[in-house]
């Protein structure tokens, strides 16, 4: 796909909200698109997957509302809600957001929290047309889904750095104050020359006895203790790519660089949300 990102409003295929009835989401989505033309997308896709012999795994958005994830990633981005029968005190009893053709990291980070700020609003109106009014909302179908997933679109951005010169007693300061785990040693660029990491540190703050006299005398400064091999990513690299020099390094966050000057970190949270299979828990039903 040669565009990187979409709005939301270019995702929702027609019919954007499917009525229908069964024991669950993908057995009322399979019996719904049976009423839709030859050659509808909906219908394609629904078909593909169940001609590959199996059913997608819901990822669970509420107590009564699911994503069911069709996505092989050769399709047009497409999403579906389906929404099953009215019961009495409430207008749907189940609802299901289809999507196919988006990539994981897309779907995770930046259409799932989407979709789960529509959920309630969404159960909780008493018709398809008012489904269909919040959906065609200005305010929504601007809203963007990144679809080629960067590196610059989820990056922690840079708060704080050091310079190599900065003594080691401030480094350690700073790591304690505000509960930091790795700073980033900067040159008078900006560029990247190294980090510091507890690790790094935690020998100097509880020297052994042979260490106390000398360490005593001489000062300690960043450059003393930075580990200067520094894996870098570039923020436009690819997200999928950088998870994997993530993996390979063992490394829990890697710097990220803009013509070599660095601007934030990647987190190896970031990376695991991105491509979890769920990432969400089910909310519990209120209580009364």
């Amino acid at each position: 796909m040669d565009v990187r990102s979409l709005g939301f409003g270019q995702l929702l295929c027609e019919p954007a909200v499917m009525p229908g009835s069964g024991e669950d989401a993908w057995d009322s989505l399979c019996r719904g698109v049976s009423d839709l033309s030859e050659g509808h997308v909906v219908r394609e896709v629904c078909g593909r997957v169940e001609r590959a012999g199996g059913s997608p795994e819901p990822m669970s958005l509420a107590s009564n509302v699911d994503v069911l994830n069709l996505s092989r990633g050769e399709e047009s981005p497409g999403v579906v809600l389906w929404l099953s029968e009215r019961t009495e005190g409430r207008p749907f009893s189940r609802a299901a957001w289809v999507v196919w053709g988006l990539p994981r990291p897309s779907l995770n980070l930046f259409l799932l929290p989407i979709l789960t700020s529509l959920t309630d609003a969404i159960i909780a109106v008493g018709t398809v047309d008012d489904i269909h009014a919040i959906l065609t909302s200005k305010s929504l179908v601007n809203k963007r889904i990144d679809i080629d997933v960067r590196v610059e679109k989820v990056v922690t951005p840079l708060t704080y750095r050091i310079y190599p010169d900065t003594p080691l007693r401030e480094v350690q300061h700073l790591l304690v104050r505000r509960d930091l785990s790795t700073v980033p040693v900067v040159g008078a660029n900006h560029e990247i020359l190294g980090v510091i990491t507890v690790s790094d540190i935690l020998p100097h703050m509880l020297p052994s006895k042979e260490m106390l006299g000398t360490r005593a005398r001489q000062p300690v400064a960043a450059r003393d203790v930075m580990t200067r091999a520094v894996l870098c990513v570039s923020e436009d690299e690819l997200l999928v790519e950088a998870g994997r020099s993530m993996i390979a390094r063992g490394v829990s966050r890697l710097p990220v660089v803009r013509d070599a000057e660095l601007v934030g970190f990647l987190e190896r949270d970031t990376v695991m949300r991105a491509f979890a299979d769920t990432i969400l828990p089910p909310r519990r039903p209120r209580a009364g």
